[in-house]
């Protein structure tokens, strides 16, 4: 019974996950209007960093214990999840629809599902190779759309296919990660090491002042928008995501995560900007989400545990 009331509220909670990041987009692209996508970025995770700080710190003797691998592992989907994907997205909403750059990043499971062949043998069955294609084919429609647009689309495009990218690779490596180690403990080092890394980036562009002065003249909306972000969006979604993440079968969180997403961001596009996505949007982003729902419903073999999930595993029970 216990079991079951979890597995409701990890449902629950990824469709709260779903509407928030699909209000990602569009409330985004809206504060781009005033801010960079690297001070925007900057500032994001320097508030979440700041958010998952105190936990953080509460555990740092458990990470003692942690092995190189593991510590390896947290540094990557820092990277991915706190600055290739966000700066790529962000730069890809600049001339992008928030509709459109969503659905393109909403193909992380295609990818997704690959990385996990490529890191953890993760069988492809014949099901999956065929929704696969059928979601490819949604993304190049939706492509072929926006790159009818210029050359400035034509590179959106390949900003959004980086920032999906990106975000597959953590969504692969992270749910290895939350089912082995406490989910604050990854939400804070990756946090911590992507603000660490921002500005970083920030220094050796000579861009500090920049980060620091985009923020003096933001009005309350500027505000509301940027707060969202950093705590909405980072620390409350990626918390109920590493809570739900463990609970629920790989195919119903990816769809209860992704699929609610563009109609969120359609409804909020129109709503807060004025913009309807066009037919061919739709027609592009429904196939894809019947190519993702057939690749992650097809029925997967149980494999061997990874030498990745075992070394994680002997770290978390050092560390109680």
């Amino acid at each position: 019974m216990a079991r079951v009331s979890q597995m409701r509220l990890a449902v629950i909670a990824l469709l709260v996950v779903s509407a928030i990041w699909g209000a990602h987009a569009v409330i985004g692209a809206n504060v781009e209007r005033v801010i960079a996508p690297l001070p925007l970025t900057v500032g994001r995770f320097t508030v979440t960093a700041l958010c998952f700080l105190p936990s953080t710190y509460h555990a740092r003797k458990r990470f003692r214990q942690m092995s190189m691998r593991t510590w390896l592992t947290l540094a990557a989907a820092g990277l991915s999840v706190a600055v290739f994907y966000p700066l790529f997205y962000y730069q890809s909403l600049l001339t992008l629809s928030p509709v459109e750059s969503l659905l393109i990043i909403n193909a992380a499971p295609i990818l997704a599902a690959f990385l996990a062949f490529v890191f953890y043998r993760e069988r492809l069955t014949r099901k999956q190779l065929l929704g696969m294609g059928i979601a490819l084919c949604g993304v190049i429609l939706i492509a072929t759309q926006a790159s009818g647009r210029g050359h400035a689309s034509l590179a959106a495009l390949l900003d959004a296919v980086i920032g999906m990218a990106s975000f597959a690779f953590y969504t692969v490596i992270s749910r290895k990660l939350f089912q082995a180690l406490p989910r604050f403990d990854v939400l804070g080092i990756t946090s911590v090491f992507g603000a660490i890394v921002l500005w970083f980036i920030a220094f050796v562009q000579g861009k500090v002042s920049v980060v620091v002065q985009s923020y003096a003249h933001f009005s309350l909306a500027s505000w509301l928008g940027f707060f969202f972000i950093a705590l909405f969006v980072s620390v409350i979604a990626y918390t109920l995501f590493g809570y739900a993440l463990p609970r629920v079968p790989t195919g119903l969180s990816a769809s209860l995560t992704f699929y609610p997403q563009a109609l969120f961001a359609a409804l909020l596009q129109w709503l807060i900007i004025g913009q309807l996505p066009s037919q061919r949007t739709f027609l592009g982003g429904g196939i894809l989400l019947i190519g993702t729902f057939l690749l992650q419903n097809a029925k997967r073999k149980a494999g061997a545990e990874s030498p990745l999930e075992e070394t994680l595993s002997k770290d978390r029970s050092s560390s109680t």
